[in-house]
């Protein structure tokens, strides 16, 4: 999630944000002007698809606050295998749904509900990919973190990616979640975790 800030120098235009690889690669989706919507640039998601080049083919993923899916539909473009969006707001839920049939994208579930309840009601599912992006000012990774390692929602060697505001420390993990690779660019900070 990214403001309405020019995003990376390769974007192509204010109000989308492009698919970079896979079979959607060079397709839209379009950024709504949203209060606290910050799609994740360019420039990161290239960043952190590169980290995850040899682990993204056939991956079940959990993007929690989707916004534009841009994490989620760059997964399944290149080649996760499904992907669930969660977001609460509606504009985002109707934006999401629109991509969902412009791709064709059978392989996505995209549910209206916050974060929080959506862990809670699903708490005996488990996800290989799960991608944290809340809003800086919603400070919501603390909660969902702990939320995700209580119930245990990430698979052995599964992976979390975390973005957050260059100026915000990055939470106490439980012990057997190792970030493998961490990184900033402008003002975010964002990083990959594992969970051994």
């Amino acid at each position: 999630m990214t403001s309405n800030k020019k995003y990376s120098s390769k974007n192509i235009y204010k109000g989308k944000v492009r698919i970079i690889s896979g079979k959607w690669r060079n397709r839209v989706l379009k950024v709504e002007n949203l209060e606290g919507l910050r799609p994740t640039s360019e420039r990161i998601r290239e960043t952190l698809f590169n980290w995850l080049r040899a682990d993204i083919s056939g991956v079940n993923c959990l993007d929690l606050f989707a916004g534009t899916g841009s994490l989620g539909f760059e997964a399944l473009s290149r080649g996760a295998d499904n992907c669930i969006f969660i977001d609460k707001t509606e504009v985002a839920i109707k934006q999401l749904k629109k991509a969902k049939v412009l791709f064709n994208a059978e392989n996505c579930h995209i549910v209206k509900t916050n974060a929080s309840d959506f862990l809670f009601l699903n708490k005996k599912n488990s996800y290989d990919l799960v991608f944290l992006d809340p809003p800086f000012a919603d400070n919501m990774i603390d909660e969902t973190i702990n939320q995700i390692a209580k119930y245990g929602l990430v698979t052995p060697n599964g992976y979390i990616y975390i973005e957050i505001n260059k100026n915000q420390k990055i939470p106490d993990l439980p012990k057997n979640w190792i970030i493998v690779r961490k990184k900033n660019i402008a003002n975010v900070c964002f990083a990959l975790i594992k969970v051994i």
